[in-house]
């Protein structure tokens, strides 16, 4: 682990000099992590009792919804081969979600990763790790569902809850 978390302008916590660290590859869920729930005028949900794939093919949500500027500084301090998106998407959803990632974070393309269910999430990991010919440990998963990040560290990644970002 880097010891960046004692010098000055470091990250606050031990957890975000891991993630800081050079060697260390940060995969981000989209909803909820790059993209602020805010799909909603005054609330988080646009359509709480409606038809979503209906309202995301009428109204393409992640063309409005915000970005996390703490996130993107992050993002941007990184080095981009290290830098991930792995997001749960219908086929209809993929496309919103995609461009949403490429407009607002400097994160490459092939670096964006849609899967079906939360539980490819930590194949996609796997993949990481292997690709990029690194330790589990030294791939970290930032989500804000505890359930995959206790499925993520119970396969030995790295595991940060958004959360944490409020102190970058």
């Amino acid at each position: 682990m880097s010891t960046a978390a004692s010098t000055p302008n470091a990250p606050a916590s031990p957890i975000l000099a891991h993630l800081a660290d050079p060697q260390t590859a940060v995969v981000f869920d989209v909803d909820g992590v790059l993209a602020l729930y805010e799909f909603g005028p005054l609330q988080h949900a646009a359509e709480v009792e409606g038809d979503w794939e209906a309202y995301v093919r009428a109204n393409d949500p992640y063309a409005a919804v915000p970005p996390a500027p703490p996130i993107q500084r992050f993002v941007a301090a990184k080095d981009p081969a290290k830098v991930f998106a792995c997001s749960v998407a219908a086929d209809y959803e993929e496309p919103g979600k995609r461009d949403f990632v490429l407009r607002h974070y400097s994160i490459p393309a092939q670096n964006v990763i849609m899967v079906r269910e939360k539980a490819e999430k930590i194949a996609a990991l796997e993949r990481i790790a292997q690709e990029q010919g690194l330790e589990h440990i030294q791939v970290a998963l930032v989500e804000d569902t505890v359930k995959t990040l206790d499925a993520a560290a119970a396969a030995g990644f790295s595991t940060c809850h958004v959360s944490s970002f409020l102190a970058w």
